[in-house]
């Protein structure tokens, strides 16, 4: 089900008449800047800027169209940022305004490109827009080699010459426009330090989160694709991406992985097809077997030896219910930094963040969009649109441990839009 926001009828065929842009397709060249465009975005320092800058473009085009249509599901997302705005009463200060902003213009931004993409069916096809969602899942992976070879490299983006030295002195805003290659961690009592990729993103988490979603984006485009050069090349990418993906010892990573695939082979059985089961099995089988051999398991629970995450998360997680209860519905606006725990209360996890700053109602919003995007799309047919339906899977499995930043909830977002707009239209999945 969908629903206009705009006019229709007589009222819209006579905006059209004056007006040329009133129904005109939608460019895709503002949603695909971001996925296409990531690796110039990253090297200019505007990947916290561009989403915004991309948005207010898109927002522009449908205001120019009038005619936007938008799916029963996506006011759930609305509700959500609306919700956000309503939060504001909890920030006091200049400082706690920021983080509220970047924390709203997520989501919001999310919001708009579900929304422009529900609307630019004519522009951009299913396939693009998992072509587009792909690249970025290649650039994860050139970047994640990068990582390895130049662990300690920053790249002094032009931003940094624009940025006034007072904001430079922030040290946000320099892990933005001086990003990492890398997140070098030489915790006390390691002998050789944990050299875990980030690029594109600030954190190691971030990257495993990313690569979490865009997995089973990969296979969906394998899926989907004729071409037998394009599948052997895709699954050599596949291996070759578990170097950068071991080396980010990302637990939470493996356990969204092995969510997604999980739910994929089970919906396989469930309608007899053993042969891809089969397959699915061996490849499954065949990973962790080079998890096993290759040292990345005991790589990760060495880490996990010298640094005590889990504790320390579990400590976490415990004080941020704890602080919610005192402002259940609407929150703090943002994250507020933990003397007894060292971390801020609102961060480790989407679940946690979205409680934190947005209370209780705000996290159930999220959690009713995600579940409705699942059941709504349950009956998505294809091979390819199953891989898709389990990012859905993957991201409920890791809400608990990663927040989403903005190209994680984009891909989730996105993932939903695609299933729900191609079930309204017949496209294909």
């Amino acid at each position: 089900m969908s629903v206009a926001i705009t006019p229709t009828g007589k009222n819209n065929r006579f905006l059209a008449a004056v007006h040329p842009s009133v129904n005109a397709p939608l460019p895709a060249w503002p949603l695909l800047t971001l996925f296409y465009g990531l690796p110039v975005i990253w090297a200019l320092g505007l990947l916290q800027f561009a989403p915004t800058i991309l948005s207010t473009v898109m927002i522009i085009y449908m205001v120019m169209r009038r005619n936007v249509l938008v799916h029963s599901t996506l006011w759930l997302w609305f509700a959500l940022m609306f919700w956000g705005v309503i939060c504001l009463v909890s920030i006091d200060t200049a400082s706690e305004f920021l983080g509220w902003f970047q924390r709203y213009m997520n989501i919001f931004n999310v919001g708009i490109y579900a929304l422009y993409y529900f609307n630019a069916r004519e522009r951009i096809p299913n396939r693009l827009l998992l072509g587009g969602l792909l690249s970025v899942w290649i650039t994860m992976v050139v970047l994640g080699y990068l990582a390895l070879i130049f662990p300690e490299f920053r790249l002094r983006t032009p931003m940094s010459f624009i940025m006034p030295g007072g904001l430079l002195n922030n040290e946000l805003v320099r892990t933005y426009v001086y990003p990492a290659m890398a997140e070098v961690q030489r915790p006390w009592g390691v002998d050789v330090p944990y050299n875990r990729p980030a690029a594109p993103f600030n954190y190691a988490n971030s990257w495993g989160l990313a690569y979490a979603l865009l997995t089973p984006i990969v296979f969906a485009f394998m899926a989907r694709v004729k071409s037998t050069a394009v599948k052997i090349l895709l699954g050599l990418a596949l291996v070759l991406s578990l170097v950068p993906a071991v080396a980010t010892s990302n637990r939470g990573m493996f356990i969204g992985l092995g969510a997604a695939c999980a739910y994929v082979l089970l919906r396989l059985l469930m309608r007899g097809d053993w042969r891809a089961v089969g397959i699915g099995a061996v490849l499954i089988m065949g990973t962790a077997t080079y998890l096993t051999v290759s040292g990345a398991v005991e790589q990760i629970l060495g880490r996990q030896e010298y640094s005590d995450s889990t504790g320390g998360r579990t400590s976490l997680y415990e004080l941020t219910f704890a602080y919610t209860l005192r402002s259940p519905f609407v929150g703090y606006g943002t994250s507020q930094m933990s003397e007894s725990v060292g971390v801020s209360m609102g961060t480790q996890g989407q679940i946690w963040a979205l409680m934190f700053c947005f209370g209780f109602v705000g996290l159930s919003l999220f959690l009713l969009y995600v579940i409705s995007a699942f059941v709504n799309t349950w009956h998505i047919a294809s091979l390819s649109g199953l891989w898709i339906h389990s990012v859905i899977v993957s991201a409920l499995a890791v809400a608990v441990f990663y927040s989403f930043d903005v190209m994680q909830l984009t891909v989730l977002v996105l993932s939903a839009s695609l299933m729900v707009r191609s079930r309204m239209y017949g496209e294909g999945l």
